[in-house]
């Protein structure tokens, strides 16, 4: 190979990486972002189906205690968490709502009712419901914050379609 092939080649590789590279590096933070969107949906349906449940006892439009920050603290890396085990605070809420994420997890997720117990319903605004997730993707300690809210009315659950982001990539 003479040097002006080798010249040749080193450029043509220098010409892909300078395409594929920052290509390859926004899909990797793509993925990262879209973790806490659709866990925070997943967790919404999960409490307004909770919410909507009648009860062998005749109770309704019940909501669980609150939960979170599960994990304690939101890593740089995905990591695995039994969101069902004894250890976790808040287990019995994680349970109730059937939230066990299927894939290992970056941030932090915190459920809040401003209410919880049963018969949430009839009575004037009755408060809102809070879905969090909180990540630092690159580990310099400033957090990316999603959130979703629920509204609880008179005539029922008002659900939380509207996603507030804070520093989306911090």
């Amino acid at each position: 190979m003479s040097l002006l092939e080798a010249a040749l080649l080193l450029c043509l590789v220098g010409i892909a990486l300078a395409i594929f590279v920052p290509t390859f590096a926004r899909r990797v933070r793509a993925n990262k972002i879209n973790e806490a969107p659709e866990l925070l949906r997943d967790l919404s349906a999960r409490a307004a189906a909770y919410y909507a449940t009648s009860w062998d006892s005749g109770r309704r439009h019940c909501l669980p205690p609150g939960a979170g920050p599960t994990p304690a603290e939101p890593s740089v890396e995905a990591e695995s968490v039994d969101f069902f085990s004894d250890e976790v605070e808040g287990h019995q809420t994680w349970q109730a709502l059937g939230f066990q994420p299927d894939r290992p997890i970056r941030y932090s997720y915190t459920y809040a009712p401003s209410e919880h117990g049963c018969d949430l319903i009839g009575r004037e605004d009755r408060g809102t419901v809070s879905f969090r997730a909180e990540g630092d993707l690159d580990g310099d300690g400033v957090r990316s914050t999603f959130e979703r809210r629920a509204r609880l009315r008179p005539d029922g659950w008002d659900q939380a379609d509207v996603l507030h982001v804070h520093q989306r990539v911090e």
